[in-house]
C-alpha cells in the first residue's frame, strides 16, 4: 500500500502540458508547423510527445515538429507517442531549419523512442524538413521576378490566400499544376519545385513549352494546415484530395472556380498534374482506355522516363476512383484530359527526388508541345 501510494505521488506530479519547461530544457512547437500535442517530462532527462490527429476519421500521417532551447550540453530521451495511427516519418533535427539531418529511433507499436545529445542553444525536431507558409512566398517571389504573374485564387478557411503563379502565352489551352494539398507531403513538394524548375527554366523546350500554353501553378493548397502541421486535412477537417466533387471546402472551390472561368472565357485544360508523398514512388494516372485524348500520351511519356533514368524504376499505377473526389478524377471527368498524382517516396534520397522530377519534366515538355 504504500508503495502505491508513492507511485501515485509520482505519477501525479508529472506534468501533462503543450510545452516542457525546466531550467535545463524547453520543449516549444511555438513556430509554423510545429506540432505535437503534449509534452510529459517523465524523468530528469525522459519527455514523452504525444501526437494527435486534428479530427477523425482520417488516413494517418502523423506529423510533428518541435523547437528545443536547452541551457547547456546535454542527453535526452523522446517518446513519440501516436494516438491513431503509427509513426511514419522519420525524425531528423536542424540547428537553423534549413539544414537537416537523420537520427537514429526505434520505432515500439505505436511510440518512436529517439536518444538525442542537444547541444547549448536550440535544435528543432521534425519528422520531414520544414517547408512553411514563408518559404512559398519566398519561393513565389522569386518567380514573379522572373516575370510570372501571382493571381489570389481564393482564400482558405482561415482567409490565407490560395495563391497562383501564372505564365502566359499567346493560346487559350492550359497546363496546371497543385501541390500540398497534405501538409506533412513535404518530398512531393520538394518534387514539384524541381518539376517546375524545369518548366520554367531557359531551355528551347521549355521556352517553346510556354509560347504554346498557359500555365497555372498552385503549390500551397492548404495554407491552414501547413502553418498548423495538420496530419493530412485542412482546418475544416476535410482531406483536400477527397473534395473536389462535391467542393464544400474554399480552397477547392478557389481552383475549381478559376478552372471553370478559363473554360466559360473559350479556353481549354490540356493536362494537369498534383504533387504528393506516400511510402514508395508511384505515379497513379488514368487508364490507357479511359476515352482520354491522346489515349496513350501518358504511357508513352513515363516509358521515355523510363528508359532516361534506368535502374531507377518508374512504377505506374493506373486507375480511377469515381466517387473519391481526388484531383487527377475531377480533371479527367470535368475536363476530358490526362492528369497524373505524382507521389514521392517519404525516405526517397533527395538527389534522387531532384534527378527523378527534372527528367519527368524535361520527357514530358516535348509531348505536351507536340499535342494538337
Amino acid at each position: 500500500m504504500k508503495y502505491a501510494l508513492i507511485l501515485l505521488a509520482l505519477v501525479s506530479n508529472l506534468a501533462i502540458a503543450d510545452q516542457c519547461q525546466s531550467d535545463k530544457l524547453s520543449i516549444h512547437k511555438n513556430f509554423a508547423m510545429g506540432r505535437y500535442n503534449q509534452c510529459q517530462q517523465l524523468a530528469p532527462d525522459s519527455y514523452r510527445l504525444t501526437l494527435k490527429p486534428e479530427n477523425l476519421p482520417i488516413n494517418p500521417s502523423p506529423w510533428y515538429a518541435l523547437k528545443l532551447v536547452s541551457s547547456q550540453s546535454q542527453d535526452i530521451e523522446l517518446e513519440l507517442l501516436v494516438e491513431h495511427g503509427k509513426p511514419r516519418y522519420l525524425p531528423k533535427i536542424s540547428l537553423d531549419k534549413q539544414h537537416w539531418q537523420p537520427v537514429d529511433y526505434q520505432i515500439d507499436g505505436q511510440s518512436m523512442h529517439i536518444k538525442l545529445t542537444l547541444p547549448e542553444g536550440t535544435l528543432w525536431l521534425a519528422g520531414q524538413e520544414i517547408l512553411d507558409n514563408d518559404d512559398y512566398q519566398q519561393w513565389q517571389k522569386q518567380w514573379q521576378e522572373k516575370g510570372l504573374a501571382l493571381i489570389q485564387l481564393g482564400q482558405s478557411v482561415q482567409g490565407k490566400p490560395i495563391e497562383g503563379l501564372v505564365s502566359y502565352a499567346d493560346s487559350r489551352d492550359w497546363l496546371v499544376f497543385i501541390g500540398r494539398q497534405h501538409p506533412p507531403e513535404i518530398t512531393g513538394a520538394m518534387a514539384m519545385d524541381h518539376f517546375v524548375d524545369e518548366v520554367l527554366g531557359a531551355s528551347t523546350e521549355a521556352a517553346q513549352l510556354r509560347k504554346r500554353f498557359n500555365l497555372l501553378l498552385v503549390p500551397n493548397m492548404n495554407p491552414d494546415g501547413v502553418y498548423a502541421g495538420n496530419w493530412r486535412h485542412n482546418v475544416g477537417g476535410v482531406d483536400l484530395n477527397r473534395d473536389w466533387f462535391s467542393r464544400e471546402q474554399p480552397e477547392v472551390q478557389a481552383v475549381h472556380q478559376y478552372l471553370q472561368k478559363i473554360v466559360a472565357s473559350g479556353g481549354k485544360i490540356r493536362f494537369a498534374m498534383d504533387f504528393h508523398s506516400t511510402h514508395h514512388d508511384v505515379f497513379y494516372t488514368m487508364p490507357t482506355d479511359y476515352g482520354l485524348t491522346p489515349p496513350d500520351l501518358v504511357d508513352n511519356w513515363l516509358a521515355k522516363l523510363a528508359e532516361v533514368i534506368k535502374p531507377y524504376p518508374v512504377n505506374i499505377k493506373p486507375g480511377h476512383n469515381k466517387d473519391r473526389g481526388v484531383f487527377k478524377q475531377y480533371i479527367a471527368d470535368t475536363y476530358g484530359v490526362h492528369a497524373v498524382t505524382y507521389e514521392v517516396g517519404d525516405n526517397t534520397d533527395r538527389q534522387d527526388i531532384a534527378d527523378v522530377a527534372r527528367a519527368a519534366a524535361r520527357q514530358l515538355i516535348p509531348m505536351l508541345s507536340a499535342l494538337p
